[in-house]
């Protein structure tokens, strides 16, 4: 989890996560704030977990436990808390905020994105990808983000008209 790649995408992330939160704080949380911040919240909670059930695993296999005392496992670990943690509350806040119909959607297909994308960088998955697996992957993240985006536009145009008087 060392390589070039992994830290790139744990970069990218945070860059990612702190640009919503500067933009929410300038302009106002939107729904997409809150969903797209939960989404990559909850990919990164799932890439802490795998890599920390993996050191405890590989720890316990090899009857070596010596690498659980150096401070990867431990951060690993704590991050997988402090991800889960600040993912619930984050998604809890924006369903306060916004429609529940609109919110789960919108942040399971971020939280998908996030995950499948976090675990093929991160874990260098995309090595045994074939081309033909690398375009369809990329074709479905197209389709689910182009019809989570027409849900968004399609609640819009049907809440809009009842707010405005």
């Amino acid at each position: 989890a060392g390589n070039p790649y992994s830290i790139n995408y744990l970069m990218f992330t945070l860059a990612a996560q702190g640009t919503l939160i500067l933009h929410g704080k300038r302009k106002g949380y939107s729904m997409l704030h809150y969903t797209a911040l939960t989404g990559s919240l909850g990919g990164e909670t799932l890439i802490f977990a795998k890599s920390s059930s993996e050191l405890v695993k590989n720890a316990i296999m090899k009857g070596e436990f010596d690498e659980l005392r150096n401070i990867i496992p431990i951060m690993a670990i704590i991050m997988t808390i402090v991800t889960a943690l600040t993912q619930v509350h984050v998604l809890n806040t924006g369903l306060a905020k916004f429609e529940a119909l609109v919110v789960v959607p919108v942040y399971q297909t971020f939280y998908n994105a996030f995950a499948i994308t976090g675990g093929l960088i991160f874990f260098q998955e995309y090595r045994a990808m074939s081309k033909k697996d690398t375009t369809m992957y990329s074709i479905g993240l197209m389709i689910t983000l182009v019809g989570v985006n027409m849900l968004v536009q399609q609640r819009r145009k049907s809440v809009l008209p009842s707010h405005v008087e």
